[in-house]
């Protein structure tokens, strides 16, 4: 059951970062996330402009977790204790074992493979612990870095979805990438 995630140990751990659910004190370092302008150019929140939306935000996470509705782990680099991101799942279906990925970094850390390894773990996880069958991630098609991203981890582009949401004020196109439980053997 998907549920039962939520009971598991939620601390994951390589050489370098430590994923753990995101706590209050996140909230500084989620509002240097989510106010660059750079990060959120794909995402479908406007950058923050004040603390208090990243306090909202961390209290967004926080319900979700409570509530079983979606894991977000805070990425840490354990070498500073800095939050530096954050990735997860969310819109499980227990109906049709699948759950979306979701995932922002920020931009002083970009290509230097941190979001591959978290990503990496999280996936792991979520298939070790669960029956889930399918993880899907929705991006923009300008999104390249995203895009490649998910192709180097082992996600299929299943297709374009044409004025899929509103965001930013237009409807925007959306890929849609998938990958199988089978996709990893």
């Amino acid at each position: 059951m998907i549920k039962d995630l939520f009971d598991k140990n939620l601390i994951l751990e390589s050489e370098r970062l430590l994923l753990r659910p995101i706590k209050e004190s996140d909230a500084d370092d989620i509002f240097e996330i989510f106010s660059d302008k750079e990060v959120m150019k794909y995402y479908d929140l406007l950058p923050f402009s004040s603390i208090n939306d990243a306090v909202n935000q961390v209290g967004v996470f926080r319900e979700c977790l409570s509530e079983k509705t979606m894991i977000r782990w805070g990425i840490e680099l354990k070498e500073s204790n800095k939050l530096i991101g954050t990735c997860g799942f969310f819109a499980f279906s227990e109906e049709s074992l699948k759950a979306e990925m979701g995932y922002e970094l920020n931009s002083k850390y970009w290509n230097k493979g941190v979001m591959s390894e978290a990503l990496k773990m999280i996936m792991d996880f979520i298939f070790k612990e669960t029956d889930i069958n399918r993880i899907e991630a929705y991006v923009e098609p300008m999104n390249t870095s995203s895009l490649k991203l998910l192709e180097s981890l082992g996600f299929t582009k299943e297709g374009l979805l044409r004025q899929y949401e509103l965001c930013r004020g237009q409807l925007i196109d959306i890929t849609i990438w998938g990958l199988l439980r089978s996709d990893l053997k």
